[in-house]
């Protein structure tokens, strides 16, 4: 009977380490599965996060604003641009105007200047091609007055680092405006500080320097800023590079 009793003992005990064992593996795999879960959570909404921001820091080279005009890029065949006439207190000449999207932009930063004291005089705004023409022209035969000896092709070539050449100026697109004076020493001016300062919270960039003539083709014009609205201006500035190297670098990031 001892045996017996021994024997059962042994039996219920063996069931019970059995049933123990048993309890004990679905909770660490719930926990495993839990902890396999969360991760797995917490690494999907990382990519998301990280996808998210890539999106909006994305530059749309494609938009209106961003439409490169240069020597080498020519303004597209059939363009037609959105134009509105500029506030002829801020206008140096009659019926100056400037793209229609963008001309409020415009406004704001001339009444933000006159605030702060500053005097913003647009001298000039979009051309026509007739117009654009006729500037080139005029200049290419100063050009060929001055040295004789030049080829009416080696003058053209002169004077479009000065005056785009038709089709390819900023101006006729009608997001290009010249500021207060064509000299060179307007670098120094108040205006010029101005607008170095604060022309990108308005969506404004200077458009050609000297440290970039290389790759924009024209020389130095601290009168000249080019509407690409405002966090692209914004991301140009902090870039440090031209609007050629800027789309070029996005280009290329994008392949």
């Amino acid at each position: 009977m001892k045996h017996i009793i021994s024997i059962l003992l042994i039996i219920l005990l063996c069931i019970s380490a059995v049933g123990c064992a048993e309890t004990d593996n679905p909770t660490i795999d719930a926990d495993a599965g839990s902890s396999q879960n969360s991760s797995g959570s917490s690494g999907d909404t990382s990519s998301d996060t990280d996808s998210s921001t890539e999106e909006e820091n994305k530059i749309d080279l494609s938009s209106w604003e961003m439409l490169l005009v240069n020597p080498w890029n020519s303004i597209p065949e059939g363009f037609d641009p959105e134009l509105a006439v500029i506030d002829s207190k801020y206008a140096g000449f009659d019926n100056a105007q400037f793209d229609t999207r963008a001309i409020d932009q415009l406004h704001a930063m001339c009444d933000a200047a006159a605030a702060d004291g500053i005097k913003l005089v647009i001298i000039s705004a979009y051309r026509t091609n007739d117009f654009q023409t006729y500037n080139f022209n005029r200049k290419v035969d100063r050009v060929m007055t001055a040295d004789p000896t030049l080829t009416r092709e080696q003058a053209e070539t002169e004077a479009a680092k000065v005056v785009a050449r038709p089709g390819t100026s900023e101006h006729q697109v009608g997001l290009a405006v010249d500021f207060n004076s064509v000299e060179d020493s307007f670098n120094t001016t108040d205006e010029y500080r101005w607008l170095a300062e604060h022309c990108t919270d308005y969506g404004f960039i200077l458009r050609y320097t000297a440290e970039k003539q290389d790759k924009t083709g024209i020389i130095p014009e601290p009168w000249h800023y080019r509407y690409v609205g405002v966090e692209n201006a914004k991301a140009i500035e902090e870039s440090g590079l031209c609007m050629e190297e800027f789309i070029e670098k996005h280009k290329n990031a994008d392949q």
